[in-house]
């Protein structure tokens, strides 16, 4: 349950520090942040587009 926690703290890019990895699992760590950082971004860009009015999936756009 330990990772699971890590693992949800970090995609949130909440970032609390009450666990640490060591080693190469901190590089791991880093993109999982960025990773979820860009996914944060593009849903809430692409939920701003829908409540606009907009098809941002659509090829009328």
């Amino acid at each position: 349950m330990d990772y699971f926690y890590f693992s949800l703290v970090n995609f949130t890019t909440l970032g609390r520090g009450d666990l640490n990895p060591d080693g190469h699992l901190r590089f791991i760590t880093g993109i999982e942040a960025f990773h979820s950082f860009l996914t944060i971004t593009a849903s809430g860009s692409f939920m701003l587009q829908v409540m606009g009015g907009k098809a941002p999936l659509s090829d009328e756009g």
